[in-house]
């Protein structure tokens, strides 16, 4: 397999035009994006790209670092020399740039609003398992260093998350102290943290497993589906999902039965949206467990040929965008 035949068709033809009429024109393609407050990443990746795949000795690259903050149309990366030396990577360049940039956003977005609280990736079900390694270097750019799975924390148990599924509390029949018991006795040198919800009666299953096992329970986790409306809540007070009342009120069950060591976590559709729901109301959350947002594709790059021998010409209603911020890549 030909990594240029991940690339659209076209990006070839053209490059076999130029290469054939256009040999001793300079072209300069300039990369950029359409949002603000965008924090960048996958530009690594695309120099190591450029530099197995292209004789970068035959032209001009610039580019911003990785990580850096970006707004609307500033340009990232600027590949200045004949179109076929570098033109045909287009498009593979733009799918990089997007996937990295958008996962990095959302969990530097996410990290701006959670109030420097602990944030765990839930991501790997999310996606195909073959993106995690990938996936993982972008949301730790993006400030997030917890994961879900071994792979994705680079085998580091420090930064490896894990509770219990649900299907672990069914397998004893419902009973949360069983399924507890059960997973401390075969992994006891783990934090034990308690999924709550098998029930939606998250304070009466937290005040059990507190009951039983005491400074040995370090957290809960709370999973409510939207659907949901937990126990707790009376006629009227119907409040759907994980929602900031309810964990206040189980923080608060917790504190007066002697478990203000109790840790908690939440999970289920939280987004840069909900966490900062979450936090402006004060909801005693510990740490938040993120999924499917934080693999959200919301940011697409596009690439604009804007000088021709040092001569403004773009299309219509694009033009050369001045980029003193740009660094030189010598291939080191």
């Amino acid at each position: 397999m030909d990594l240029k035949d991940k690339t659209s068709i076209y990006f070839h033809k053209t490059a076999k035009i130029a290469e054939i009429y256009k040999t001793k024109d300079i072209v300069t393609l300039q990369f950029f994006q359409r949002h603000n407050n965008v924090k960048l990443c996958g530009i690594n990746e695309v120099l190591q790209l450029l530099k197995d795949n292209t004789d970068i000795s035959k032209y001009t690259i610039r580019y911003l670092p990785e990580g850096s903050i970006i707004n609307n149309r500033d340009v990232v990366l600027e590949l200045v020399g004949p179109y076929y030396e570098f033109g045909i990577w287009e498009g593979i360049i733009d799918g990089i740039l997007a996937r990295q940039t958008s996962i990095a956003t959302n969990a530097y977005r996410i990290v701006q609003v959670a109030n420097g609280k602990n944030i765990v990736s839930m991501a790997d079900r999310a996606d195909h398992y073959q993106n995690q390694h990938s996936d993982a270097y972008a949301l730790e750019v993006g400030g997030i260093k917890n994961h879900s799975t071994l792979f994705a924390s680079n085998y580091d148990l420090s930064r490896t998350y894990g509770s219990m599924p649900h299907a672990l509390i069914q397998m004893f029949d419902g009973d949360i102290v069983k399924a507890c018991k059960a997973y401390h006795k075969t992994f006891p040198n783990d934090k034990l943290y308690a999924v709550v919800d098998f029930h939606n009666d998250v304070i009466a299953d937290s005040l059990l497993c507190l009951k039983e096992f005491g400074k040995t329970l370090q957290g809960v986790r709370i999973d409510t589906s939207k659907s949901m409306i937990d126990k707790m809540f009376k006629e009227g007070e119907a409040e759907f999902g994980v929602t900031p009342l309810q964990v206040k009120n189980l923080r608060e069950a917790l504190d007066k039965n002697g478990g203000k060591h109790v840790k908690i976590v939440v999970s289920s559709g939280f987004d840069e949206v909900k966490i900062k729901q979450f936090e402006d109301e004060k909801a005693p959350v510990d740490t938040y467990g993120v999924g499917a947002a934080l693999l959200r594709i919301r940011i697409h790059f596009s690439a604009d040929a804007t000088k021709l021998n040092g001569k403004l010409i773009a299309k219509a209603g694009r033009h050369y965008l001045n980029s003193p911020d740009l660094l030189e890549y010598k291939g080191e």
